[in-house]
C-alpha cells in the first residue's frame, strides 16, 4: 500500500466515528488555538506598548528628585537649575541634549471655555530629547525664555477643546490664571502614554513663565536628557550618577535622585509579555499532553475493535511493519487534523482579540509552524505504542477475535 493510500485508508476508519475522532483531537484542538491566539496577543501587545515607549523619546534618560530604592523620601531633595547646567556643562559631550521640565496643573480658558490641563514649563531642549516637534508655528525658543515672553504650544485634544471646529489658532489667545497668552505652536499628536494619559492634553510654555510668573518655584519637577544612540545610555547614566553624588555629595546607595530610562521600561515590559506567553504555553503544553493521551486512548480502543481486520490484513500478506506503519498514520492524521483545525481557531481568535483590544495583529509563522508540528509529534509519540501493540497480533489469534 502507498503512502497516500494509506493516509486514505487511516481517513475513512477516523470517519466512521466522527464525533468520537473529533472529540479526540480537542485537547490539541486547543492547545494549538492557545499558543497561536496568546502569541499573537503577546507580540501585538509588546508591539503597541514599544510604539508608545517611543512616543516618550528615543533613547530618553529620565532624572527625578528623590530615590524609590531607597530611604530618602521622592522629592525630599529637588533638582535645581544648576542641576540641569552642570549635566550640561561636564556631560554635554556624550548626550544629544538637556532640557529642564516643571510641571504644574492649571486651568486654561477661552471664551465661555475652560479646561483643567498639563502646563509643562520647558526649554527649546525639550523637542530634540523627546523627539516632539510642532505641526504648525514654532517651539519655545531661548529669547522666550530670556524674555519670559507669555506665549505658549498647545496639544490637538487640549486645541478640540479650547477651539473645537477650528483649525488654524496660530495667533489665538488663552487665559491661565491671571496671564494671557499667545499661540505660537501645534503639537504634533503623541497618543497616550504607557501609563494612559493622553499626552496632548497639555500646554507648554517658556521654563520661566512657569517658574516666576505661576509661582512654580526655582525647583525642577524632571530633567530629560538622551543619547545619540541606545550603546550610549547606559554609560551616560552612569556619568550622570556620578556627576550628582559628587554635587550632592551623598554616598552610592543613599542617593537622593533617581536616573532612569525609557529602555528600563521597554525591558520590564518584554519580560512580563515573554512571562505570560510562558504561562500560556505551559498550559497549552498541558493540553496536549491530555490531547495526546486522548489519542492513545482511543487508538488502543480502535485497535481492539479492528483485530479481526489486523488478523485478515495479516494472513494476506501484510507485514508487522504495514501494520504499525497504518495504525500509526491514523494516529497522526488525527492529531494533524487536531492541529490545523486548533490554527483556524486561534487564528480566528487572534482576529477578534486585536479588534476588540485595539491592538496591532501580529500573526507568528513561526507559531503557527510550531502548532502544527507539535501536534504531528504528539500523533507520533502517543500513537506509537497503540501501533505497536496492533503490529504484534498473532494472525490465528486475530483472526479468531470476535
Amino acid at each position: 500500500m502507498s503512502f497516500l493510500s494509506a493516509i486514505r485508508v487511516a481517513w475513512d476508519a477516523l470517519l466512521v466515528h466522527k464525533g468520537r475522532s473529533f472529540l479526540t483531537s480537542l485537547g490539541i484542538v486547543i492547545g494549538v488555538s492557545a499558543v497561536i491566539a496568546m502569541v499573537s496577543a503577546g507580540e501585538g501587545a509588546r508591539f503597541q506598548l514599544e510604539d508608545r515607549l517611543a512616543s516618550l523619546g528615543k533613547n530618553l534618560i529620565m532624572v527625578r528628585p528623590g530615590n524609590p530604592m531607597s530611604q530618602v523620601s521622592l522629592g525630599g531633595t529637588p533638582l535645581t537649575n544648576d542641576d540641569a547646567h552642570a549635566i550640561r556643562q561636564e556631560l554635554g559631550y556624550e548626550l544629544t541634549a538637556v532640557s529642564e521640565l516643571l510641571l504644574v496643573k492649571r486651568l486654561v480658558s477661552r471664551r465661555a471655555r475652560s479646561h483643567p490641563t498639563a502646563v509643562t514649563g520647558c526649554t527649546p531642549n525639550l523637542s530634540p530629547v523627546r523627539g516632539w516637534h510642532v505641526r504648525s508655528g514654532r517651539f519655545i525658543s531661548d529669547e522666550d525664555n530670556k524674555k519670559m515672553a507669555n506665549v505658549c504650544i498647545i496639544g490637538v485634544t487640549l486645541k478640540g477643546i479650547l477651539f473645537p471646529g477650528r483649525t488654524n489658532i496660530l495667533g489665538q489667545t488663552v487665559r491661565m490664571e491671571h496671564l494671557s497668552l499667545r499661540v505660537i505652536g501645534e503639537m504634533t499628536p503623541k497618543g497616550r502614554s504607557p501609563l494612559g494619559y493622553d499626552q496632548d492634553d497639555q500646554m507648554w510654555v517658556p521654563l520661566t513663565v512657569v517658574q516666576r510668573k505661576l509661582g512654580g518655584g526655582e525647583n525642577l519637577s524632571m530633567i530629560l536628557t538622551s543619547t545619540p544612540s541606545e550603546d550610549e545610555i547606559d554609560q551616560a547614566k552612569r556619568d550622570i550618577n556620578d556627576l550628582l553624588r559628587k554635587r550632592r555629595h551623598v554616598q552610592l546607595g543613599n542617593e537622593n535622585f533617581d536616573v532612569s530610562s525609557v529602555n528600563e521600561i521597554t525591558d520590564l515590559a518584554r519580560t512580563v509579555t515573554t512571562v505570560l506567553q510562558l504561562l500560556v504555553a505551559i498550559v497549552a503544553a498541558i493540553s496536549l499532553v491530555v490531547g495526546g493521551i486522548g489519542v492513545m486512548n482511543i487508538m488502543l480502543v480502535s485497535v481492539t475493535e479492528r483485530t479481526r481486520e489486523i488478523g485478515i490484513r495479516t494472513a494476506v500478506g501484510a507485514t508487522p511493519a504495514n501494520v504499525l506503519a497504518q495504525f500509526l498514520i491514523e494516529a497522526v492524521v488525527l492529531a494533524l487534523a487536531g492541529g490545523l483545525i486548533g490554527t483556524v481557531f486561534g487564528l480566528v481568535v487572534a482576529v477578534l482579540l486585536a479588534g476588540f483590544v485595539g491592538w496591532p495583529l501580529v500573526i507568528s509563522p513561526l507559531a503557527v509552524l510550531a502548532g502544527c508540528g507539535v501536534s504531528v509529534s504528539v500523533g507520533v509519540f502517543f500513537g506509537y505504542y497503540p501501533a505497536w501493540r496492533a503490529s504484534r497480533l498473532e494472525p490465528i489469534q486475530a483472526l479468531r477475535h470476535e
